[in-house]
């Protein structure tokens, strides 16, 4: 029975390995973001990632507030720029945009500091990303891992394997049950 348990899952594996391997080009984005309580308002940092997977840089986003938000952007990336991210503005969206085809994001890559305020909680924000090619990528953005809580989870992943796997009688005392 263990052998052809094993025949399953080396057939198993081969398939999914040889259909990965006919992937076509992907253009894609993500948005990550940090927020911040100052007192009163919400900051907001920002890291751009171009997950394209086949030579398409990222130059330009376009975010979408749901209401109208009072915005003070408080920095962009040099070789960026973006309206209306100087001064303090009430606008229902944000633009970033590379000044310059050596600015852009490419594929694979990623550019962080991206800095802006609001006068609410916007929280998830939808929106569009322009990569050469003509490719327009649309989503919505998403709050940035905590370590400590992707510590936890991985360390409580290896605590439930490893009591699956480890006889009773195999365990350091004090961890059986």
């Amino acid at each position: 029975m263990n052998t052809k348990r094993f025949f399953t899952s080396a057939i198993a594996a081969a398939v999914i390995l040889l259909m990965a391997s006919i992937a076509s080009a992907v253009p894609g984005a993500n948005f990550v973001y940090n927020e911040t309580n100052i007192g009163g308002s919400w900051q907001y940092d920002y890291t751009f990632y171009n997950t394209s997977t086949e030579g398409e840089s990222l130059y330009e986003v376009f975010f979408y507030f749901t209401q109208d938000v009072t915005v003070t952007g408080t920095s962009i990336p040099a070789g960026w720029d973006g309206l209306p991210w100087t001064g303090t503005n009430t606008t229902s969206y944000l633009n970033a945009y590379s000044t310059d085809f050596p600015n852009d994001i490419a594929a694979g890559g990623s550019l962080g500091g991206f800095k802006f305020t609001t006068d609410i909680q916007v929280g998830n924000i939808s929106y569009d990303a322009n990569l050469s090619g003509d490719n327009v990528i649309s989503g919505t953005t998403a709050v940035a891992p905590e370590p400590v809580s992707s510590f936890l989870f991985i360390a409580g992943g290896i605590t439930l394997i490893f009591r699956r796997y480890v006889k009773p009688s195999q365990m350091p005392k004090g961890l059986s049950t």
